[in-house]
């Protein structure tokens, strides 16, 4: 097997350098070694590539690996090595690197890999998103029609699948991610990590209830998710506060434990889907249409909830040992580097197939501005963002060198 070629920019003095100068001295390797620190054509070459004078940075038989760890540059150079000696290991160099691993956060994976990407899938949770916490999925297609199957089951055949193919799924919440460059870093709790592309598909948050009372009652009668342990709500009156799938979800669960289930839907009638309305009422959930809640009162825990309901002057108030805050999607604050992507209402605003101003960046299911939120939907973002990347990082080749 001929040699490897190998260019080395390098500071000279950072502890990178020097495990990745042992690691090809170990396998006597020769290299061509540029510094930037005194080469100003080479410095400018590496700002240019990674949005930072990153060291070091090495180009191996036509592919860049920037930091790279020990065993990432012996593997790139195809020499024979034992891993377990050498000071550093593992991956950190992927072709994608997808932030959040709910549905289309993993359909990303998933699409990626089929494209031949190497690619790495962080999330601070397990995979899954939303998904987790529904009881029963049969709105998307092939799946549930027959025997009832649950949210966390789907998003445990979603993640296996991702990892069948070959993607890399990994736990750690992501701390920032830095945009310049050909190359993208991101930072978080697993590590440091690069790639050529990012997908950012870090869903939404829970809308919260902004009435007086409700943080103090926060897990003390009061909750945003119905799925703990059913136990606490055997043969209890419990509220849901909400309209959409969310909220008929939690009530088709709680229908199955708790003595009484109602829920208080803000809008004129239910924004779920028909037929989680009418499996919820078939629980025995009782749903009261255009309803607010205006306050929520008790002592150590929740006591009671006060609500108007429309065309009902009066207020109204009931005793409730626990109550569901089920109202739908917010959008989250953006990573720490993202602040610059343009948004809508909160959402990352994109072009077609989740296409942003940033070239290598793109964004796909709940964080986006789509118009439709379900489970179909959001998995085909996710499935569409990845075909979109294969042909960006196609007609967007990082530059070769003369070695």
């Amino acid at each position: 097997m001929p040699a490897a070629k190998i260019v080395f920019f390098t500071d000279g003095v950072s502890e990178s350098n020097r495990l990745a100068r042992e690691a090809l001295e170990s396998c006597h390797l020769s290299w061509t070694e540029k510094n930037i620190s005194t080469d100003a054509e080479a410095n400018a070459f590496i700002r240019k590539l990674c949005g930072a004078p990153v060291s070091p940075v090495l180009y191996v038989n036509d592919h860049w690996l920037p930091d790279p760890t020990q065993e990432e540059l012996l593997e790139a150079c195809k020499v024979r090595h034992d891993s377990e000696r050498l000071e550093s290991r593992g991956q950190t160099i992927f072709d994608v690197i997808v932030v959040g691993l709910g549905p289309a956060g993993v359909a990303a994976c998933h699409g990626a890999r089929l494209g031949g990407l190497s690619v790495l899938g962080l999330d601070e949770n397990e995979p899954g998103g939303h998904l987790l916490n529904l009881t029963d999925v049969d709105e998307y297609l092939g799946v549930g029609y027959d025997d009832a199957i649950s949210g966390r089951e789907v998003a445990d055949n979603f993640a296996e699948h991702a990892r069948h193919v070959g993607a890399v799924l990994m736990r750690g919440k992501v701390n920032s991610v830095r945009i310049q460059g050909a190359f993208k870093r991101v930072h978080s709790t697993a590590g440091n990590f690069w790639g050529r592309a990012v997908i950012i598909a870090t869903g939404s948050t829970q809308r919260e209830l902004k009435i007086q009372g409700v943080e103090a009652f926060v897990n003390r009668g009061i909750r945003y998710g119905a799925h703990v342990d059913a136990a606490i709500y055997k043969d209890r009156r419990v509220m849901v506060v909400g309209g959409g799938d969310e909220a008929m979800h939690a009530g088709i669960f709680l229908g199955q434990h708790a003595k009484h289930v109602t829920v208080l839907c803000p809008d004129d009638k239910p924004t779920a889907e028909p037929l989680l309305v009418e499996r919820a009422v078939g629980h025995g959930v009782r749903i009261i249409p255009g309803t607010k809640v205006v306050a929520v009162k008790g002592t150590d825990t929740l006591e009671f909830i006060f609500f108007v309901e429309k065309g009902i002057p009066e207020e109204q108030g009931l005793p409730v040992a626990a109550m569901i805050i089920a109202l739908g999607p917010a959008p989250k604050a953006p990573i720490p580097g993202l602040e610059r992507m343009p948004q809508e209402n909160g959402y990352f605003a994109h072009g077609e197939g989740g296409k942003t101003m940033f070239g290598g960046i793109y964004v796909a299911g709940d964080c986006t501005n789509i118009e439709i939120r379900t489970l179909m939907s959001v998995v085909a973002s996710g499935s569409l963002c990845a075909k979109r990347m294969w042909q960006w990082l196609a007609s967007n080749p990082l530059p070769r060198l003369k070695v």
